[in-house]
């Protein structure tokens, strides 16, 4: 089944894809006008693909791009961005550098975005890597904080190499550190689940202060540039999508 949520102020549109996705045995379609309805459906099971309004009101689509991709720390999840035709170059390439996967210009032609979302979610399912050791994706990680300038003698440092690990396990984990992630590691490690939180942004704090910038933007080109970092489960999701793509081959 693939899960579809729509985020349009658009209604009659909305409606429109609600009664063709209706038509399809193997689709499962959410909409709503408002980010928040989102955020429910991240509890629940999260979609495949998300479609967006870059006209969202209030707030914009851009503005609910980036927090989709700071906040969710789900990578996998396609998004793709309906716009006008009076969008500029400089505000869809704004859009791809914040983690939008496509552009769709409206009118939209519904079958061939059903087409598009097929090809999408078959890719991502074609590129899960097959089962790595953690001494593997240790390496991997070790080659990456290198690059970045994190520093190994923390805590945060083995706290976030055990994230990423589980979060390669169980990529559902990703959605919810709060309530899976962080408490498993603290368990591997005999400390609460709050001590790894802790420990981990103290260590992405530093990193962010004294590491390789140039490496640090080029891993995360849509942090917000008013925080300047990402949050803990964005950094994590990242770098599981670096490990599961030097995993290969894939199955």
């Amino acid at each position: 089944m693939i899960r579809i949520f729509q985020l349009d102020s658009d209604p009659s549109f909305r409606q429109r894809t609600e009664e063709y996705c209706r038509g399809l045995r193997d689709f499962q379609y959410q909409g709503a006008d408002q980010a928040e309805a989102l955020v429910r459906a991240f509890r629940g099971d999260r979609p495949h693909c998300i479609l967006l309004d870059m006209d969202l009101q209030p707030e914009g689509g851009l503005s609910v791009l980036k927090g989709i991709r700071n906040g969710f720390s789900c990578s996998d999840v396609k998004i793709i961005v309906l716009s006008l035709n009076q969008e500029t170059d400089t505000t869809l390439s704004r859009a791809l550098n914040l983690g939008a996967d496509y552009f769709v210009q409206r009118p939209v032609d519904l079958a061939i975005l059903e087409k598009r979302i097929r090809q999408m979610v078959a890719f991502a399912e074609r590129q899960r890597p097959r089962e790595m050791t953690l001494r593997q994706v240790q390496e991997i990680c070790s080659g990456y904080f290198e690059r970045m300038g994190v520093p190994p003698h923390f805590k945060g440092y083995r706290y976030l190499i055990e994230g990423i690990w589980l979060g390669f396990l169980h990529p559902s984990w990703l959605c919810s550190v709060t309530q899976n992630l962080y408490p498993a590691i603290g368990q591997r490690f005999g400390v609460s689940g709050a001590q790894v939180e802790r420990a981990m942004r103290y260590a992405l704090d530093v990193t962010w202060e004294k590491g390789n910038v140039d490496q640090l933007y080029k891993f995360f080109p849509y942090v917000s540039e008013q925080k300047g970092k990402p949050t803990n489960s964005c950094f994590i999701a990242k770098i599981v999508d670096l490990v599961a793509l030097e995993g290969g081959p894939y199955g």
